[in-house]
């Protein structure tokens, strides 16, 4: 192997007579690169954008749900008690999911009204990581200023502390229902239920004032227009729920096995059903995964492209070469040594264009997810104002390998017709010619 990589060494490295070839080569090498950078960036920014929506989900809706559809949930701190002794189990806590129209200055809008624990919740969801103090705001807060505003809104919203402080109690309504009520921190609104109230005129619904103290702002349109978060010891006193609870949400340590944890979990707290985050929200991140499938082989034909370009090379500097190949099988070397040098070339040309480009890719990525380079106007998509970028390091090494394999192909053509430029005569043909 010695002499077909000295050999394959100086065609590829020394001047040629023929200045095409070479700069076929470098746009060969920059095509492969250009086509890897493409890949790299464009599917992390697809995984940044998943793992951002899933943060978003996962904001306002537990990992896991156990609810039951007969009735209402009593005894629920037993099934609490059951479901934390799982080693994949880091919380659970209590919610009440109801249906309630609320008025605010303008037109009175439906809203799912969902009852929290303040003290469990954050350990439960990242409702934390959402909650705002006016509508579509710039932008995330530092994290620690995220957290102390977070725990002052979520102290707020205790019902105990406003009956103990002789406060009105608070509501938190998501961005797009705060802005279509008209209604900004410090308002109040009227949460209108089902329920209804005997009085001398007749049965009337029962209504309850509320101060809004904090906004939540997930960036998914579907929830922030329609989620609102009050006490779920309150929402059971609107609704006359006495100490029943609509089911119990669970978070655990992989979100994305949430779907075999259900499973077990539902086994495990017999007479229950179970909801799962992905279920929930299927076809939208399944909808994510068939564009990341598409784009991965959409821009891998730029790779192929680029290939096609090593081809017109390695046949270019075969053609210019057919003297000293000629000579060389003259001195003995096979068909596969003369094969084995144009192999090597191409190799060597693909390699280089895949390591460059996963190094800029990986770049790239870096200065995407760093600085401000495009800002994402506030309320657009949930996770910020800034692109964001999720390296999967699978992705990079499969579109590592593909593009090597793919400039490993393409130089079996070229290869091969460097060997039957000429062929050398047999020993039974030189016996003949004697």
């Amino acid at each position: 192997m010695g002499c077909e990589l000295f050999v394959g060494k100086r065609y590829l490295l020394s001047p040629r007579s023929d200045r095409s070839i070479s700069m076929i080569t470098w746009i060969s090498i920059g095509g492969v690169a250009l086509g890897v950078i493409a890949l790299i960036v464009s599917t992390s920014v697809m995984n940044g954008f998943r793992s951002n929506l899933r943060d978003a989900v996962t904001g306002s809706l537990p990992h896991i749900t156990l609810f039951s559809w007969d009735e209402e949930i009593g005894a629920y701190n037993s099934l609490k008690k059951k479901v934390l002794e799982h080693p994949e189990v880091v919380a659970a806590s209590p919610y009440v999911y109801k249906q309630a129209l609320i008025t605010g200055k303008k037109k009175p809008k439906g809203a799912l009204l969902r009852g929290i624990d303040p003290q469990q919740e954050p350990s439960v969801t990242r409702i934390s990581s959402y909650l705002r103090e006016s509508i579509y705001s710039l932008g995330p807060l530092e994290e620690e200023e995220q957290r102390r505003l977070a725990d002052s809104i979520l102290e707020r919203l205790s019902h105990p502390k406003a009956r103990a402080e002789k406060i009105p109690d608070g509501i938190i309504l998501g961005a797009s229902l705060a802005q279509q009520l008209d209604v900004r921190i410090g308002d109040t609104v009227k949460v209108i239920s089902s329920e209804q109230r005997m009085t001398p005129i007749g049965d009337v619904p029962r209504v309850k004032k509320l101060e809004v103290i904090g906004i939540f702002e997930s960036g998914i349109s579907g929830y922030d227009e329609v989620l609102a978060f009050a006490d779920y010891r309150l929402v059971q006193k609107i609704f006359r729920m006495g100490k029943e609870v609509s089911g119990l949400g669970v978070s655990i340590r992989d979100p994305e096995a949430a779907s075999e944890m259900a499973s077990e979990l539902q086994q495990l707290a017999t007479g229950f059903l179970s909801s799962n985050w992905a279920d929930e929200n299927k076809s939208l991140f399944q909808v994510m995964k068939l564009e990341k499938i598409g784009l991965f082989l959409i821009l891998t034909l730029i790779i192929v492209v680029a290939a096609f370009n090593i081809i017109s090379s390695l046949i270019m500097l075969v053609a210019e070469k057919s003297k000293e190949i000629a000579i060389l099988k003259s001195l003995g070397a096979t068909d596969g040594s003369v094969r084995r040098i144009f192999v090597f070339q191409g190799v060597v040309i693909g390699l280089t264009g895949t390591v460059v480009g996963v190094i800029l890719g990986l770049a790239l990525c870096w200065v995407l997810g760093t600085f401000n380079i495009i800002d994402i106007p506030p309320g657009v998509y949930p996770g910020g104002n800034r692109i964001p970028v999720l390296i999967d390091w699978y992705d990079v090494g499969l579109t590592t390998i593909c593009s090597f394999l793919i400039c490993m192909l393409v130089t079996i053509y070229p290869s091969s017709k460097a060997c039957l430029l000429y062929t050398s005569p047999s020993p039974r043909d030189r016996q003949k010619s004697r």
